[in-house]
């Protein structure tokens, strides 16, 4: 992100540099209690999930979180699916039409109006994604265990990060931290949901949050059952 903020920015005083990419970090904030929770709320609502995602978090205990953005395949697939069809815009990309615009099909946009991608559609639509309201947590893993696309990829099929120019400069730390935050939770605790039918969004003007008052149970797991891999209360 510094490398990034220097370049785009333009700027070389270290203080210049330090002051925006923390201004980028407390901006992306938002992002990583909204996306840790849709993640967690689909791990519980599909626990077939679990074991294999918990499997990688033990893996990946030692790993050293580089720029490659090659780790944990299957975290990251799930955890791209669980922001397809989790929180988020319901429009995203606003942009202001500041000339006039006459589409190939003749649709015609006059100066002074505001277009957006209808996301929370867009995310859904089976003629992007094969069964696009069905939730497949592996849908961006290979068979061979690798990555299809990564979360941090922005594509006009995914618009969860901006558009595909401008996109999210915090999006690769908001990954990993929320990779962090679930591998801990993964190998040290339970989890459940206390009602799994309870309501998981409710819309905010154009915006789709997480419901505050859903309410999960935790405890924390013992040795025993770390070394036997149980994962039922």
């Amino acid at each position: 992100m510094v490398q990034w903020t220097a370049e785009a920015a333009r700027i070389r005083e270290a203080t210049d540099v330090a002051k925006m990419a923390l201004g980028l970090i407390f901006a992306s904030a938002f992002q990583v209690p909204i996306l840790a929770q849709s993640t967690l709320y689909r791990i519980c609502l599909y626990p077939e999930y679990f074991e294999r995602l918990k499997i990688e978090a033990e893996e990946s205990q030692d790993l050293s979180f580089d720029n490659n953005n090659r780790e944990m395949p299957y975290m990251d697939s799930f955890m791209k699916e669980a922001a397809r069809l989790g929180a988020g815009p319901i429009l995203s990309v606003p942009r202001k039409v500041m000339s006039h615009y006459t589409a190939p099909d003749g649709l015609v946009v006059p100066t002074g109006n505001w277009i957006a991608v209808p996301q929370l559609p867009w995310m859904r639509d089976p003629k992007i994604w094969p069964g696009g309201d069905t939730f497949n947590g592996f849908r961006f893993v290979h068979g061979d265990g690798c990555s299809a696309t990564r979360f941090t990829h922005p594509s006009l099929e995914f618009p969860f990060w901006g558009s595909i120019r401008h996109a999210c400069p915090a999006r690769f730390y908001v990954s990993v931290i929320v990779k962090i935050v679930l591998a801990h939770l993964l190998v040290e605790y339970e989890f459940k949901l206390e009602n799994s039918h309870a309501t998981p969004f409710f819309s905010f003007g154009i915006t789709r949050l997480p419901n505050p008052f859903m309410i999960m149970l935790v405890r924390k797991r013992s040795s025993t059952q770390k070394n036997e891999g149980e994962t039922h209360y």
